[in-house]
């Protein structure tokens, strides 16, 4: 039996608040859920280098930990050509990123999908960055993270359950 693997990469600019948040929560609903731990790959990177090497900012942390999400996350990384040809799917924060994305992508058959439109499907909705706000901010920004996240997760057991065509 051949083993799928699907590598899923989350985006935003810097990689230190919602991207990092989005990959917490996305292997962490990975692994919550048998038919997805050890198949699905989950990282992030951002579309700048600024921040390249640093941990996630402590209001993200905070976020997630208030919530329960308690999983490390990576370092800070650029999402560069090589980055990006490695992933199946891509998710994008906002419209911006997602032509990021596209503009650097060579690999033809990665999937980007912008967040919110996982959520809203049609409304291409940014999702706000939180680095200039507060701890509230911070919490409401992973709310949108943990719907996207939920939605993600049952996308991906379709896909790896062999339920879609397309998988």
């Amino acid at each position: 039996m051949v083993e799928t693997r699907l590598r899923v990469a989350m985006i935003c600019t810097g990689n230190i608040c919602r991207s990092p948040m989005a990959e917490v929560v996305l292997q962490h609903y990975v692994d919550a859920d048998s038919s997805l731990r050890g198949y699905v790959d989950v990282t992030s990177a951002g579309t700048a280098n600024w921040h390249v090497g640093s941990p996630m900012d402590q209001r993200a942390r905070g976020a997630l930990n208030r919530a329960g999400f308690n999983g490390a996350g990576s370092l800070a990384a650029y999402a560069d050509r090589a980055y990006l040809d490695r992933q199946d799917v891509v998710i994008g924060m906002t419209r911006e990123h997602v032509h990021e994305v596209k503009k650097r992508l060579s690999n033809p058959s990665t999937e980007v999908i912008l967040l919110r439109n996982l959520i809203e499907p049609g409304r291409d909705l940014d999702l706000f960055d939180p680095y200039y706000g507060d701890v509230v901010e911070f919490d409401e920004c992973l709310e949108t993270v943990r719907a996207g996240g939920q939605r993600l997760t049952l996308e991906f057991r379709q896909r790896l359950d062999g339920c879609s065509p397309e998988a």
